[in-house]
């Protein structure tokens, strides 16, 4: 109320409260004052900042500028139902790294896929512990009931590795993506150290993939470390193909439990996808610049199905108010913006966002672009600027279509000798990504480093 509205203005606030799957969502909606651009910028500035402050109150905080409509902020927190923690029995078990010196049994162990059930949560949330500890960025993973919560309400499908003796030793999961429910992730992918290099994982890929099919599903995607490729190579073997590196999105925390593998500071992910339907027919606005990389990306994922690059339009800054939403995950310190609508305004109020975000240390900031939008050339070119520089595409990554992102960062460079790739064509990637980087001059905020 005091950043939103003038001194004397008669206005309303809507407030919501809900119960989520995750905990507790608070989203506050009115027409106010927008985030950014318009109005004074020193008021806007100081109400962003006192937002983006709430970030060791609240897991997610998400704003949506929306245009005429007004503005929205979403917050989320992850309420403790009760994690493996509380589970005291659930601990009593000998750690992964005794385990290690132990000869593995004679005959080599064995396991099939299912789906989860509601009583497995709890031996999900041990499975992961027995992999990574406490150190996995997505906490729900930890909370048995919020596991059963999101599987309940569809926006995650769980399937299990387990043993002829239905001892769960792997755990996969499609999770529904936000910006466009047609594809999903596939993630959470953990098998307990004794299991790994069984196939577990590739019959859970799999069997997800078949899960993906059948609730007619576009496409999926992964994320898959770099510090080693087996992962990767899994994903190439069930036919997701590279199509973006993300720098610096893991965590240094991420503990990898029996592998010999000091992680980076941070650590990359390249992203990989496969189309479970024929891609239609449809021309993207390419900026000129990326525009080979691109159609490059488009072949290695379908060389039946690469769009026609379109002529760019003539110099035009957009009509009307500038629209986008601004996601920030706190576990991961990363920013996420989705631009729904270029205005006259847009680059400035990023410009401000950026900003506002550095200042705050979230470490990574993405920014997804619409690749079917004639004006996204345009302002590309006026993003990287700002110090934005390329990381890739995902495909139908939009509810309009594919998304071009770019990525910021803010508080550690990229340590590209620590990336490891199992494929051509993702190397070629990481060198693009890597030239991209090192030829940005940024004019906008400085990174903190």
């Amino acid at each position: 109320m005091r950043y939103s509205f003038e001194p004397q203005e008669r206005a309303s606030l809507d407030v919501a409260c809900e119960r989520i799957p995750a905990g507790l969502k608070i989203a506050i909606r009115d027409k106010g004052l927008p985030i950014g651009g318009a109005g004074p910028l020193a008021a806007e500035s100081a109400a962003n900042n006192v937002v983006l402050s709430l970030r060791d109150c609240f897991d997610e905080i998400v704003f949506n500028n929306l245009g005429q409509e007004g503005k929205e902020v979403v917050l989320v927190k992850h309420l403790g139902d009760g994690s493996l923690a509380e589970y005291e029995a659930a601990c009593r078990y000998e750690s992964p790294q005794a385990s290690e010196t132990q000869p593995f049994p004679q005959a080599e162990p064995r396991c099939t896929v299912r789906p989860m059930q509601p009583a497995d949560a709890l031996e999900i949330s041990k499975t992961v512990y027995r992999a990574y500890g406490y150190s996995y960025s997505h906490d729900y993973i930890y909370y048995p009931e919020k596991i059963i919560a999101l599987n309940a309400s569809g926006e995650v499908h769980s399937a299990l590795a387990v043993t002829e003796q239905n001892e769960v030793v792997g755990h996969c999961a499609l999770s529904l993506w936000r910006d466009n429910p047609r594809i999903a992730e596939l993630g959470q992918g953990v098998v307990v150290p004794g299991y790994r290099s069984h196939g577990c994982f590739d019959r859970l890929t799999e069997y997800l993939i078949g899960a993906a099919r059948a609730r007619g599903l576009k496409g999926v995607f992964s994320e898959a470390v770099t510090v080693h490729p087996f992962s990767q190579k899994s994903a190439l073997q069930h036919g997701l193909r590279d199509c973006a590196l993300f720098l610096c999105l893991l965590s240094p925390s991420v503990n990898f439990k029996a592998l010999a593998i000091a992680p980076a500071a941070r650590g990359s992910m390249l992203v990989q996808f496969q189309y479970l339907d024929v891609p239609p027919a449809r021309a993207i606005y390419a900026p000129p610049r990326h525009a080979e990389m691109l159609r490059a990306i488009y072949a290695n994922l379908d060389p039946s199905a690469v769009p026609r690059i379109a002529a760019l339009p003539g110099e035009t800054a957009g009509e009307g108010e500038p629209a986008y939403t601004v996601n920030l995950i706190r576990s991961l310190s990363f920013a996420r913006i989705r631009i729904d609508r270029y205005g006259p305004d847009i680059v400035d109020d990023i410009r401000i966002k950026l900003g506002e975000l550095c200042l705050q240390r979230w470490d990574v900031i993405h920014l997804a672009l619409n690749l079917s939008d004639p004006l996204t050339p345009r302002f590309c070119s006026r993003f990287e600027e700002l110090g934005f520089f390329f990381a890739g595409i995902l495909p139908l990554g939009l509810s309009s279509g594919d998304a071009l992102i770019l990525q910021y960062l803010n508080t550690a460079g990229a340590d590209y000798s620590a990336i490891r790739t199992a494929s051509p064509f993702a190397a070629d990637l990481v060198a693009y990504v890597k030239f991209c980087d090192s030829s940005r001059r940024p004019i906008g905020p400085e990174p903190t480093r």
